[in-house]
């Protein structure tokens, strides 16, 4: 009875093995008919290598695909621009010339005829040549996230990559490409075009944009004597809701002339002859960005990024430190001062002293490593403190503080020292700063003065705050320093008293002079900024600064 159970169970168990077999590769043969690469390829791991090295296609090409400004050299495209709306089309023509070397703080120029564009979209398309010249000189390259390369498709001579940007790679004018998916396409063992298109609503040409409704095609092309691609021609589509109704934006453009960075002319298959641009066309040039700082537009053409270069800024400021009194003065009207110190210990003495000071903050940028910068605001100092009385004060009082009616038990250990003044604050500073690769150092110097008008005096202050940063990829800068204050801590003053009278005062601290500071820059758009700094030590400090860059 066992071996007939156990020949009936092997006899069943083939039958079951055969058939999953021939379920298997029939599920093969289908899955390769259908276009399924069937061959496990995104299993296989790639050493010292990566999916666009192993077809022979630089990351430059996926920078290209989303911008023809981040090509390397210099080109010529002719484009053509239609727009729908409401079963109506205008279109415009002209050539795009993009030039890292015509001139300073020039890139890109536009030639057209004057009769194929308006005056009112000369400003729209100059409007849109700053932006491309930020994002062309600011944008670091390789923008695409290597992790998410991953073969979509592999039939016959095709092979179809997917991936995605990075966004902590791309500049404010480019973040809309984070949410762009990207297809690569590779015919024959060569690169032939790079499609996007949106996966979720986005941004795009100063529209808003519904997801699926952006398709960006860039075709590719090999010089004849160059290796590598160049951009042969892009294809654009986008359509967007205005009001009731839906418009529709098709852009095309077609490389007409391509020269390398060595300025020498390329020739490609599709090229059929020289290019002329017609003399009788008008060129409408837009630079790289303000005329400040002095020499910007020359730093941007060297790749550097620099910030905007005007700003508005709230400034708040706290800080906290117990100070120790050295001197101590007083006097009235015009006698001399009498020092008060052999009544008191000072050593023992200290006052716990809080600032708060909230100023509006403008700064300029005049040049690249150079920042200038005026404060006015207002400041509010408490101060709390003891002043301890010597022994030979104490048994003074203790022998005749019968004639004022103190009792002996009465006599205090301290003067309890309480005030809390507003000070007008004004002042400016400059700032000097420069950086490698995402290693910056800044030193920055402040003057401010602060007017007590309540004791009648202005205190003068220096402050000095070397730093070392780190920038991010996504932009937030990281530092850490030192901050030190040097002003004069004898302070002078008088205090008004009844029939003109005036008690005058002279009282001196032992300064500290620094201590530690951290903190963080986080730009939040293109043009709002946050920084936050804390500083430790003997001084203790919050500072925050919350700005606009024009």
């Amino acid at each position: 009875m066992n071996a007939d159970f156990l020949k009936i169970n092997l006899t069943l168990s083939k039958s079951i093995y055969m058939k999953n077999t021939l379920l298997r590769l029939f599920t093969i043969i289908w899955l390769s008919f259908l276009g399924f690469d069937t061959q496990a390829q995104n299993s296989k791991k790639i050493i010292n290598s990566d999916l666009l090295t192993e077809y022979g296609i630089s990351p430059k090409a996926l920078d290209a695909a989303l911008s023809t400004t981040l090509q390397k050299g210099e080109f010529t495209q002719k484009m053509e621009v239609s727009r729908t709306l409401d079963g109506k089309t205008e279109s415009s023509n002209f050539y795009l010339i993009y030039d890292p070397t015509y001139k300073e703080g020039i890139d890109i120029q536009l030639a057209f005829n004057e009769d194929s564009i308006s005056i009112l979209k000369q400003k729209l398309l100059l409007k849109t040549m700053q932006e491309m010249h930020s994002f062309s000189r600011l944008s670091k390259e390789n923008l695409y996230d290597e992790k998410s390369l991953k073969v979509i498709s592999n039939e016959g001579n095709t092979i179809i990559i997917s991936y995605r940007y990075n966004k902590s790679m791309l500049e404010p004018e480019l973040m809309y490409a984070k949410k762009l998916l990207g297809k690569i396409y590779i015919v024959d063992g060569q690169l032939e075009k790079v499609e996007l298109t949106n996966e979720a609503p986005i941004k795009f040409m100063g529209q808003k944009v519904e997801a699926e409704n952006v398709i960006s095609t860039t075709y590719f092309t090999r010089t004849q004597s160059h290796d590598g691609y160049i951009v042969k021609s892009t294809d654009q589509k986008y359509n967007y809701q205005k009001k009731k109704d839906r418009v529709e934006v098709i852009i095309k453009g077609t490389t007409v002339e391509y020269k390398d960075e060595d300025g020498v002319a390329l020739s490609w298959p599709e090229k059929t002859k020289p290019f002329t641009l017609d003399s009788s066309a008008k060129t409408l040039t837009g630079s790289l960005g303000w005329g400040l700082p002095i020499y910007g537009k020359g730093a941007r053409k060297l790749g550097y990024s620099l910030p905007r270069p005007i700003g508005i800024n709230i400034f708040s400021h706290q800080q906290a430190q117990q100070l120790q009194f050295t001197d101590l003065q007083v006097g009235s009207n015009e006698s001399d001062l009498v020092s008060l110190v052999n009544l008191f210990e000072l050593e023992g003495s200290t006052v716990d002293q809080f600032t708060k000071v909230t100023m509006i903050k403008g700064d300029v940028w005049l040049l690249p490593f150079l920042n200038v910068m005026g404060v006015f605001g207002q400041g509010k100092n408490q101060i709390d403190g003891s002043l301890f009385l010597s022994e030979e004060v104490k048994d003074a009082l203790s022998k005749l503080g019968w004639i004022i009616g103190l009792d002996p038990d009465d006599i205090p250990d301290y003067l309890p020292i309480q005030s809390e003044l507003t000070a007008l604050t004004y002042g400016g500073g400059v700032t000097l700063a420069g950086g490698v690769d995402n290693i910056n150092v800044s030193l920055s110097y402040q003057f401010v003065a602060s007017s007590i008008p309540e004791v009648n005096t202005t205190k003068l202050a220096h402050v000095l705050a070397p730093s070392l940063g780190y920038m991010t990829n996504f932009g937030m800068n990281v530092m850490i320093g030192a901050q030190g204050q040097f002003y004069n801590t004898n302070t002078k003053g008088f205090i008004g008293l009844p029939n003109d009278n005036n008690l005058n005062y002279q009282v001196n601290f032992k300064p500290i002079r620094w201590n530690f500071i951290a903190g963080l820059y986080v730009p939040i758009s293109n043009h709002l900024e946050l920084a936050v700094q804390s500083g430790w030590g003997q001084r203790r400090s919050l500072t925050f600064v919350f700005g606009y860059r024009f």
